[in-house]
């Protein structure tokens, strides 16, 4: 029985490591969406080629093929390639999350940075503490202590959570400076 014959042309390619077609080169994912030619001029074919047409599926209908080709027809070259990541990544994000998308990634990560630098900050504020009661048992000089660099920071008001979280760390650190006083052998409150 004989194969046909693209069947060994793709078989043969593929030993080569590449598949390659002898016919006509196959339509982007937009152009095969759209049922049209794909002609050399297309602004998409480089960007959707035909094996990418779940992206350009989540792509047109978060954007629609007008609105794509419209952002990046003015841009320049080297930008249309960091344009169609972003629109691949925000309609890939509303894809998996149709309710949140992208937005719920960033709140979780901005919670994230919070969280962390207030957790940097009970690491300083024990670091001090320690330090000052090393200080207090021997009379040595204390080194500076480490401050984090200002961007660091948070530049916008604390969220109502992470307020209180400062708050408990506080607590939480006067509870601990009580706990140290405590087994101290040379505090005569002990």
């Amino acid at each position: 029985m004989k194969a046909p014959l693209a069947a060994l042309s793709i078989a043969g390619s593929m030993e080569s490591g590449t598949i390659t077609s002898r016919t006509t080169s196959q339509a982007c994912a937009a152009c095969r969406y759209q049922r049209r030619k794909c002609g050399p001029n297309c602004i998409l074919a480089p960007f959707f080629p035909h094996h990418r047409h779940k992206q350009f599926r989540h792509a047109h209908r978060l954007f629609g093929v007008g609105k794509i080709t419209n952002m990046i027809k003015p841009l320049e070259p080297h930008n249309r390639n960091m344009a169609i990541a972003t629109i691949l990544f925000e309609s890939d994000m509303r894809a998996k999350d149709p309710v949140g998308g992208c937005s719920r990634i960033l709140q979780r990560l901005n919670s994230q940075i919070a969280s962390a630098q207030a957790e940097l900050q009970l690491v300083l504020q024990h670091l001090a503490l320690f330090r000052a009661q090393a200080h207090h048992n021997s009379n040595a000089p204390i080194p500076p202590s480490p401050s984090p660099s200002p961007s660091f920071l948070p530049t916008s008001s604390p969220y109502p959570g992470q307020i209180r979280l400062q708050e408990q760390q506080h607590h939480h650190a006067y509870n601990l400076h009580e706990d140290m006083n405590m087994m101290d052998p040379h505090n005569p409150i002990a």
